[in-house]
């Protein structure tokens, strides 16, 4: 009998043992799918940080270019300022101008006009002047 029940509990022990190894088997496989999947996080770790990495100096580089695009705005708009001022200008000047031709066209223009009556009062005078001449040429013959 207690052969029996060293049998009974040897094979309770020995089952218990390979539900142990089992166990173990089964801890041992997780393990080494923990121990992959780790391996393949530090590799997708390691690939986002160079893409992180990329990404930074892409960053820089867009900034510098941003940074570069701005100055040479900027640069654009102030001489953009400068010839529209000076058009401004210059467009000021050019209405002065046309205003001080156009009060010269229209001081002409009255001269022009006096100029023109002075001459028709000469003519006249000069018709006047010679009939008299010739009244006088006539007397004189008469005379004679």
């Amino acid at each position: 009998r207690e052969l029996d029940t060293c049998r009974q509990e040897l094979k309770a022990f020995r089952k218990e043992l390979d539900e142990l190894s089992e166990h173990m088997a089964e801890i041992s496989s997780e393990m080494f799918d923990a121990k992959n999947k780790v391996n393949s996080y530090a590799r997708r770790l390691g690939e986002v940080e160079q893409e992180l990495a990329s990404t930074q100096e892409l960053n820089v580089n867009l900034q510098i270019q941003l940074d570069n695009a701005l100055q040479k705005q900027k640069q654009t708009h102030s001489t953009t300022t400068q010839a529209v001022k000076m058009i401004q200008s210059d467009l000021g000047k050019v209405f002065s101008d046309s205003d001080t031709m156009r009060m010269t066209l229209e001081e002409l223009e009255t001269r022009q006009l006096k100029c023109e009556g002075k001459v028709m009062e000469m003519m006249t005078n000069t018709r006047e002047y010679a009939q008299l001449l010739e009244e006088a040429q006539e007397t004189i013959h008469t005379l004679r």
